[in-house]
């Protein structure tokens, strides 16, 4: 069994091929393999804590002046409302416009006022799912208008999926830039 698990630890080095040119002999160097064990982290490994560490020095400021630059570093409270009147912002957001009102359905923003169109990836990414949320009204026409918009956009059929109770439809393939422009262009 020892010498079974030698062998296996070595390898036959192409780069040490020694040839004999008047017996025509090959003859192999085996060159053995360094095997190094890595072993994960755990709670026992790690060393113990003690006080007298260095750590960067700091002091406590209680000087509004100063308190004001770290204020700038917070994260607002509430996210601001953007302009109604804004055509297209220098970011390339477009503000909704009351065209869309016409139709039997409703897209709303999510809080942030973006479209709720999501890519999702499962089955180590080979499977991709087009997601559309936040559906209000008749999610049935909106996904027949969507699914008539990408496959006359790529030349195929695409397959859908809907949740009326939780207004979401799923799409089989990335269609997130698609259906994008299409909410852009009917003022969502």
């Amino acid at each position: 069994m020892a010498a079974l698990r030698i062998f296996s630890r070595s390898v036959i080095s192409a780069s040490r091929l020694i040839v004999n040119n008047d017996q025509h002999t090959c003859k192999y160097v085996i060159t053995p393999i360094i095997q190094i064990n890595k072993r994960f982290a755990n709670f026992r490994a790690s060393p113990a804590y003690s006080e007298d560490q260095k750590y960067t020095d700091y002091e406590i400021s209680q000087d509004p002046t100063e308190w004001r630059y770290v204020e700038r570093l917070f994260r607002p409270k509430h996210i601001p409302i953007p302009p109604k009147n804004l055509e297209v912002s220098a970011s390339g957001w477009k503000s909704p416009k009351d065209e869309a009102k016409k139709f039997p359905f409703f897209v709303n923003r999510t809080k942030n006022h973006l479209y709720p169109v999501y890519l999702t990836r499962k089955n180590r990414f080979m499977r991709r799912l087009t997601v559309v949320r936040k559906i209000d009204g008749d999610i049935v026409a909106l996904e027949a208008e969507l699914r008539q918009f990408i496959e006359n956009s790529i030349n195929l059929r695409v397959a859908s999926q809907i949740s009326e109770p939780g207004g979401v439809i799923k799409f089989r393939g990335d269609y997130v830039n698609l259906i994008i422009k299409w909410l852009e262009k009917n003022g969502f």
